[in-house]
């Protein structure tokens, strides 16, 4: 029931949803920027994961940016930056991160949205949320 209600939920934030082994993964590409032969994408990554024995709903989020092609200062390169919460959800860290990045991509996603809506799915049925580094 919980399992079927996370999926619907991520379903309506849209993006490309997998499972496997229990773990359901979001991603969504939230921006995308084209610049001569240079490409970059900024994508919002959140895992989560059900223990139905501790009744816990573990949840790891990730906001990735990914670059490829030739930089503005000449010679071809390729970069990833990530940045991920830790014990806690570190709303201000995270949202520093996607003002920053919001200077330089446009973008509207709310990931603070996204965090409190499986909150309130999971106590609703019952499950506390904990908040993973790895998401494992």
């Amino acid at each position: 029931m919980l399992t079927q209600a996370l999926h619907d939920l991520v379903r309506t934030v849209g993006g490309e949803i997998s499972e496997r082994g229990g773990e359901i993964e979001l991603t969504k590409v939230l921006a995308e920027r084209r610049v001569l032969l240079s490409r970059r994408r900024l994508v919002y990554r959140a895992r989560l994961r059900v223990d139905e024995g501790k009744r816990e709903v573990h949840l790891s989020e990730s906001l990735t940016e990914v670059g490829s092609g030739l930089a503005a200062d000449g010679g071809a390169g390729f970069k990833v930056e990530t940045y991920r919460t830790g014990r806690g959800p570190r709303e201000g860290d995270l949202a520093e991160r996607s003002r920053l990045f919001g200077k330089v991509y446009a973008t509207t996603f709310d990931h603070g949205e996204v965090r409190s809506a499986i909150e309130g799915i999971a106590r609703q049925h019952g499950y506390t949320v904990c908040y993973r580094v790895t998401g494992r």
